[in-house]
């Protein structure tokens, strides 16, 4: 028998006939949390035309044009819930009558609703007043996650980490052996001899990726080896790895579980401090760096120890100053890039990678629209993981079928370019883009940035 059987079927209507006073009171204490949170949230609360606006601009509200995936209406079953339990005129209406508790079935819309929503926040974009829907979704997820309700392998996700440091469940001899295969790769595959540095204490950086960069996508890691060679043969610079902190990968924040994104986030910070480096870089994975930079323990004002920032504001640091040389004859893959939701639309970094994508190839086809207006993929939020059979409450299917059809907008938008390879810098984006190439046979390769680096670099 399996230690973590996946359920075939997703929690389904008629499941839970009652909320019982504990889940009640759980649920009442995350909304009354927001009279006491940030004060963005509260106006967020009170203010929404109703005007349409957001809809149009969900790739969501656009494959599935119902009213339930209008990002207004669906914040809407958060609005409803602070008013009754947030305020005391909901009280007041509580007590003659005027209003319920929330009941079971609510809570199944919950867990359909919020998950239906990737977080990409393409509707604060363009909302008149500037509502950013993902951070209500993530209130509606932390609510779903407090009663234990998270679809199975989100928590899944979660526990693993927990348990093993890293998302994808890595030993410290997994990790090793995947550093030196990588190592023997980039030798075969380029014929350059890297290294990949790991518990080197007084190393200039601490390289941090997203896991599955090490076990699911290694050529982007190979195309990182390679970029801190030419950085040390620049001007001496080094890195490291930490083989207690290697997953930049935070589920916590799409499951709203803040005390897990902030002891995940801690591992990385006590890695900076305990190997004394000078500057943490995040890898492709622009969640990760969100909140390394913005939200975590590194992100402190008081951590006056070391800096946070991501390998492409490093590497077009780098790029200016003329430390690459490239031979574009050796790139010949017409791109097309990928602007991850929480890389252009959560933390600005779009022109960087784009620099680096041009100093290698003269291919690079821009999407329509792109930069802080792409599309989501459609597996962003964490989404990405959820390939197998567990099914979505109220939905006629699995997550797996629910994200192959709101990423055909992605599919349409890489497909109008012509380009055969995507250039998508997350491991969430790379997994889901890569789904949608084989789903729709499209044909187009998917891969990051920096796996087109060691290609395209020229080392004395």
């Amino acid at each position: 028998m399996e230690a973590n059987p996946q359920p075939d079927v997703g929690v389904q209507p008629n499941d839970e006939p009652q909320v019982n006073e504990a889940e009640l009171q759980k649920i009442i204490d995350q909304i009354k949390a927001i009279k006491k949170g940030p004060r963005v949230m509260q106006l967020y609360m009170e203010l929404c035309a109703k005007c349409g606006v957001c809809a149009e601009q969900c790739h969501v509200a656009k494959t599935m044009p119902e009213r339930r995936t209008n990002p207004a209406a669906r914040s809407d079953l958060i609005r409803k819930q602070y008013k009754r339990y947030g305020n005391r005129w909901g009280q007041v209406l509580k007590g003659i009558g005027a209003a319920r508790d929330i009941e079971a079935d609510e809570l199944l819309t919950w867990q359909r609703d919020f998950y239906e929503c990737s977080g990409c926040r393409r509707c604060a974009k363009f909302c008149p007043f500037g509502i950013d829907n993902s951070i209500i979704t993530r209130k509606g997820r932390a609510v779903v996650h407090a009663l234990g309700k998270s679809p199975f392998m989100m928590s899944e996700t979660q526990r693993i980490s927990d348990e093993t440091g890293n998302d994808e469940g890595q030993t410290y001899k997994s990790f090793i052996d995947a550093c030196e295969f990588l190592v023997e790769e980039v030798k075969d595959e380029w014929g350059i001899d890297v290294e990949i540095p790991i518990d080197k204490k007084g190393a200039d950086i601490l390289f941090i990726p997203a896991s599955a960069d090490l076990i699911s996508f290694p050529e982007t890691h190979m195309g990182v080896a390679v970029f801190f060679k030419a950085l040390k043969d620049y001007d001496g610079t080094t890195w490291t790895m930490s083989s207690k902190a290697f997953d930049g990968a935070n589920f916590g924040l799409f499951t709203g579980d803040d005390p897990h994104m902030m002891r995940k986030n801690q591992q990385a910070h006590d890695a900076c401090m305990e190997l004394g480096v000078k500057s943490l870089v995040i890898g492709e994975c622009g969640h990760a760096y969100r909140i390394a930079k913005r939200m975590g323990p590194t992100a402190s004002k008081n951590n006056n120890a070391f800096t946070t920032t991501n390998i492409f504001l490093l590497a077009d640091e780098y790029l200016e100053k003329g430390a690459f040389k490239f031979d574009k004859s050796k790139v010949d893959e017409i791109i097309t890039y990928h602007d991850p939701c929480n890389f252009a639309r959560s933390t600005n970094v779009f022109e960087e990678p784009r620099r680096l994508l041009n100093a290698m190839s003269d291919n690079l086809i821009e999407m329509t629209p792109n930069r802080t207006e792409n599309w989501c993929c459609g597996g962003g939020g964490g989404l990405a993981v959820m390939d197998g059979p567990e099914k979505v409450p109220y939905f006629d299917g699995t997550f797996m079928d629910y994200r192959m059809k709101v990423g055909k907008i992605k599919v349409d938008q890489i497909t109008a370019t012509g380009a055969n390879y995507v250039a998508a810098p997350c491991a969430n984006c790379k997994r889901q883009v890569m789904q949608l190439m084989e789903h729709y046979d499209t044909g187009v390769k998917t891969g990051g940035v920096f796996d087109l680096f060691g290609k395209a670099i020229v080392l004395s």
